[in-house]
């Protein structure tokens, strides 16, 4: 395979007064860790710069840039392994030529993940390969985007088969010798950590989405859990440190996110490019809609919904146990999507209000308010009804919302409403744990959506069910519903919380959502070990 070069060379506004500074200083070469003359550690706006490409008069500034940067493991041959198939070997592994531990531990980590299984082919004869001879490939070769002492080194392997070229970063200040995390670089270039991490999930998200409706299987998908934890990890893993940065000219940034599917290895990479200097943003007209107490409001991030104390709601109290004590405004906590209209409807045959939304890729999103307010005061976007899609509007038919598809036809919301909200597949299962002796308490979950919990060294035993909310950045969305035994009768509790099992480490992050916990008192995430046996 090629080698490529990932980017040009871009100059950031005021380059080149800092080039020219940096060409001062062109004959002097690095001697460990250590600034280049003309930047400033943390300063915003330094020259930036690919490690391969380069006008002539950049060429200063890219050779000092270039000593700093050099590669530990280089190898191209094509290989005949021992059971006689051919195999050609594109590989270049860099290391930092610094000598702080931060650097050490780097190009020991480059070195265990990208060369270590392949050194022993360096004393491998050159094989003969015939024209017609089928060849697997294996590719690794990296590639550095300079934002003055800060680089952003970006390794890409291909290991063949139909998976596309897989491309993994790190970021180091030269200046202190440090790895530095992909908020700060992000911070460094002006730009603000919570709006990149939003449009991160949003594009992330979207192109999950316009995958999915288009496919015939995800029935199967949502019923078997797997849907919910294809979009959950789509979120988790967009979190800003998962992220590769680019800098391929002068005016964006680009980071490299993925979504989940089922083809291949079951991740595709994503491309999100934003500008350093954002643009006003285009003012669309808000979306707004009103049905008995509760409305909603869409304009721009804010994405709320009103529900004001009347009659209907205080029913509440008695038929669901759920009370407010005066009018309230919630946030619709995973709305990533765009949305060009909404409407409010009922589902059933009390006051059963759900929001759906419309896309501008024309599926159908919603937000069941009364199912979400039984375990707490949070609202939660359910995964699209995929299969309303092609619309065009929505239209309120008596107390029931429907789609208004662009071949005439109308599609009624209710019923899929009612079945995208029957029991499905939990991904998150098994017996997990926390604390020890009086604190400690455990959660038994199964696929088919039981729940057992006990707290205080079994002291409070409660049983029940979860049921799927929605996907978040911190897992699956789920509410407990769970009843205990007590002297003076049972006792019910609700409540929700996102859930997301971590394979690399064998644990249970149990995030808090709302409701009456019986784990917690305290907002912040749980992480419960694994049990066996």
């Amino acid at each position: 395979m090629k080698r490529y070069d990932l980017c040009i060379f871009p100059a950031f506004p005021g380059a080149s007064v800092r080039l020219a500074a940096l060409a001062l200083s062109a004959a002097l070469l690095l001697a460990g860790c250590g600034s280049t003359q003309g930047s400033t550690p943390g300063s915003s706006g330094p020259a930036a710069a690919s490690q391969s490409t380069g006008s002539s008069q950049n060429a200063p500034a890219l050779a000092t840039q270039k000593e700093r940067i050099t590669e530990q493991f280089t190898l191209e041959k094509t290989i005949r392994e021992e059971w006689g198939s051919a195999q050609k070997l594109t590989i270049h592994v860099p290391q930092l030529v610094c000598d702080s531990p931060d650097a050490a531990y780097l190009n020991d980590e480059l070195a265990a993940r990208y060369a270590a299984e392949y050194r022993d082919y360096e004393s491998y004869p050159q094989a003969e390969v015939s024209q017609d001879e089928w060849c697997s490939q294996t590719y690794i070769d990296w590639d550095a985007y300079w934002y003055g002492d800060c680089v952003s080194l970006v390794v890409s392997s291909y290991y063949g088969g139909t998976d596309p070229i897989y491309s993994q970063g790190w970021c180091f200040d030269f200046a202190t010798g440090k790895l530095i995390f992909v908020t700060e670089m992000l911070q460094r270039m002006g730009l603000d950590p919570d709006e990149t991490q939003l449009a991160v999930y949003r594009a992330a998200i979207q192109t999950f989405d316009r995958n999915m409706v288009q496919q015939e299987y995800y029935d199967y998908l949502r019923e078997s859990g797997m849907l919910s934890g294809m979009r959950a990890d789509t979120l988790r893993d967009n979190g800003l440190e998962n992220l590769t940065v680019l800098l391929k000219n002068e005016n964006t940034v680009t980071l490299v996110a993925g979504y989940h599917t089922t083809a291949g290895s079951g991740w595709r990479p994503l491309e999100v490019e934003l500008p350093l200097t954002p643009a006003a943003p285009a003012k669309t007209p808000a979306l707004t809609d009103t049905y008995g107490s509760v409305s909603v409001l869409l304009d721009g991030d804010t994405r709320t919904v009103t529900i004001k104390r009347t009659p209907e709601i205080i029913a509440w109290a008695e038929d669901y146990d759920i009370r407010l004590d005066g009018d309230v405004t919630l946030p619709i906590r995973n709305a990533y999507n765009n949305y060009v209209d909404v409407c409010i409807g009922e589902l059933g045959a009390s006051f059963h209000p759900v929001i759906y939304l419309l896309t501008e890729d024309g599926f159908v999103e919603y937000v069941d308010v009364l199912r979400c307010l039984l375990y707490g005061q949070s609202l939660l976007c359910a995964d699209p009804i995929y299969i309303a899609n092609n619309g065009t509007a929505l239209a309120l038919r008596g107390a029931e919302v429907s789609l208004l598809c662009a071949d005439g036809t109308e599609t009624e919301l209710a019923p899929l409403t009612a079945e995208w909200n029957s029991p499905q597949q939990v991904d998150s299962t098994g017996t997990f744990s926390l604390g020890e002796g009086e604190d400690w308490c455990w959660l038994d979950l199964n696929s088919g959506g039981g729940c057992q919990l006990a707290t205080h060294n079994n002291r409070y035993f409660y049983q029940g069910a979860v049921t799927y909310l929605g996907a978040t950045p911190n897992g699956t969305a789920l509410g407990f519903s769970l009843i205990r035994d007590t002297d003076n009768g049972p006792e019910w509790v609700s409540f929700s919380a996102a859930l997301k099992y971590d394979y690399s480490i064998d644990y249970l992050i149990f995030t808090p959502l709302s409701g009456q916990n019986p784990l917690t008192n305290e907002e912040g995430p749980l992480v419960l070990t694994h049990s066996y046996g």
